[in-house]
């Protein structure tokens, strides 16, 4: 890598109830965005964009609970 560029290292490696935490926040995150996108949208293409986003949201909320468990 460049020596100019800013070299960037996490001090600790997170934990999974850290990372379920992180994606439960996304998911929410993107639910939201993806209802704002599907009003927004009517019944075209940022709609249907929106519909995908919101589902999507549901899977990284199961894998939040997935990797949840995993920790137990």
């Amino acid at each position: 890598m460049s020596e100019d560029r800013p070299q960037y290292q996490r001090d600790t490696v997170p934990t999974n109830a850290e990372i379920a935490e992180r994606l439960r926040q996304m998911s929410v995150q993107m639910l939201s965005l993806g209802i704002d996108m599907e009003y927004a949208g009517g019944f075209g293409p940022l709609a249907e964009k929106g519909q995908m986003m919101a589902e999507q949201a549901e899977i990284a909320l199961s894998w939040a609970h997935e990797i949840e468990g995993e920790a137990k």
